[in-house]
């Protein structure tokens, strides 16, 4: 059990702490697009570090962990980076599991891929209240496939 929800937990928070960085690029290029419309003086332009130190200083040692891990199976830095761990099987029963799983995340994304283009037709009515909803979007698509494809895993073990 712990073997299944380790690597989900540790790529959902990776998705989400992200997301949280990439908004706060996000806000502070906004404010160079305001700089570039108006070039008078002042220009300020302030952007927010905390979201972006978080990440690095989570995800660093999680990157770090997987990929001694990883080389110490694979005797390869550059195979332990290609293959994440939740792919790695050790007989064919785990093989049909993964590849089952695999399958069904693949058919989760011909539902999400038009769902998130669907509701990225809003983001005009709401661009003042969430100006970063495209971000948000564009990441539920991963953590969809993620969610589809550890449930199926652990459906099926």
């Amino acid at each position: 059990m712990k073997k299944i929800f380790q690597p989900a937990i540790l790529n959902l928070v990776t998705v989400i702490l992200f997301g949280w960085a990439l908004v706060a690029f996000y806000d502070a290029q906004m404010q160079f697009a305001d700089v570039l419309k108006d070039p008078e003086p002042p220009w300020e332009i302030s952007l927010n570090l905390s979201p972006i130190l978080v990440f690095f200083i989570i995800c660093t040692p999680i990157t770090i962990y997987l990929l001694k891990r990883g080389k110490r199976k694979h005797n390869s830095i550059l195979k332990a980076f290609m293959l994440p761990p939740e792919l790695e099987e050790s007989d064919e029963r785990e093989q049909l599991i993964t590849a089952k799983a695999c399958r069904n995340s693949y058919i989760a994304m011909w539902y999400a891929a038009p769902i998130a283009a669907g509701l990225l037709l809003i983001y005009p009515m709401i661009q003042d209240i969430i100006p970063y909803y495209p971000i948000i979007i564009l990441l539920l698509i991963p953590v969809i496939q993620m969610i589809c494809y550890f449930y199926s895993l652990h459906k099926n073990l």
